[in-house]
């Protein structure tokens, strides 16, 4: 980040913020802090709209006292189109030219009408081929945030999704971590979507992801239906009993289990077919994203998927500051804008 930039999360849940910098073999963070987002600003365009949310963006940045006006910009994972795949070696030219061949095979709109960024993963002389990590965002979903963060008088820098902030970080902190065998699954569990992701520890690169639409409104959604409580004590219940099944009051075990089987049927085939297309042993699953504050979450998922199951707290990632304590139950929810301050 260089000390200019700071990392904006603006998600269907939340808007989130990070300025964090990667320092020897831990984070550094000067600020971080998020505010609830009362309207999925993806679904709503007006120019309202748009002022309420560079009004939340800038009430952010002032409660957590960011001084810097350049801007980094992550954006949910289902707002974009996502893929890892390989291809032969081959010269700029032709890669780019390949690269939009695929993208049009997996992309549901036009390919002039959305942006494309290109990762390499890694290169394989041998077997002449190249891993390749694809995004491509509409154009529309691009300039409706950019109209955002100028209204809050800010600069956009650029313009990621989740899984290439997250990738960064796992990246970054795995490079200077104990190396560990196998792989290991993150699941970014969201508010319409969910993404998870497949990374080969050892190799330090990720094999796979995918998103799917089961996100944390359809929990949501079957409380409301079932009991008179406003959204307010619906997130209190939701953080405060959650999967834990501790309240008598409210059967949300029972409730929760059917959209919750959805849930984890759909990690289960990731872990499934992960293992027959990449031959890998899966070690465990670690989870983020806006659904983590579900009570009793990982303990739920371990018993159903049979695999350790944990939320990925950053908190000893980071040097010890006031920041980091403040926000050490919040830093799962974090993860995304972390590793766009990474960039």
């Amino acid at each position: 980040m260089a000390g200019q930039t700071f990392c904006l999360d603006i998600g269907e849940g939340y808007v989130k913020l990070a300025d964090v910098e990667l320092k020897r073999k831990s984070l550094s963070a000067q600020s971080a802090g998020y505010n609830e987002i009362p309207f999925n600003l993806f679904s709503v365009t007006s120019q309202e709209y748009v002022a309420k949310a560079s009004e939340l963006i800038r009430k952010l940045i002032a409660d957590a006292e960011v001084k810097k006006s350049d801007v980094h910009i992550v954006i949910p994972d289902s707002q974009t189109y996502t893929r890892i795949f390989d291809m032969p070696l081959l010269t700029d030219k032709e890669l780019v030219s390949a690269i939009r061949y695929q993208a049009d095979q997996f992309i549901p709109v036009p390919i002039d009408q959305v942006s494309l960024d290109i990762h390499i993963i890694s290169k394989d002389k041998k077997a002449n081929k190249s891993s390749i990590l694809l995004v491509a965002a509409p154009h529309t979903v691009i300039n409706h945030v950019i109209k955002i963060v100028e209204d809050a008088a800010l600069m956009p820098m650029n313009i990621e999704n989740e899984t290439s902030a997250v990738l960064r970080l796992i990246s970054n902190l795995n490079e200077f971590a104990e190396k560990k065998a196998g792989s290991e699954v993150f699941v970014n569990f969201g508010n319409t979507s969910s993404s998870i992701y497949l990374f080969d520890m050892a190799k330090n690169v990720p094999l796979q992801v995918h998103n799917f639409a089961i996100g944390q409104n359809i929990f949501y959604k079957d409380i409301k239906a079932n009991y008179m409580l406003n959204d307010d004590q619906i997130k209190d219940l939701i953080e405060r009993v959650g999967f834990s099944g501790e309240d008598q009051q409210y059967n949300l075990h029972e409730l929760l289990a059917s959209p919750l089987n959805e849930f984890i049927s759909e990690v289960q085939r990731f872990i499934m077919s992960s293992k027959e297309n990449t031959a890998t042993d899966i070690k465990g699953l670690h989870l983020f994203g806006e659904g983590s504050k579900f009570a009793g979450v990982s303990e739920k998922m371990s018993e159903l998927i049979g695999l350790p199951v944990s939320l990925l707290n950053l908190h000893e990632n980071f040097e010890k500051s006031n920041v980091v304590d403040f926000f050490a139950e919040d830093w799962p929810l974090l993860v995304p804008a972390v590793g766009g301050s990474l960039l």
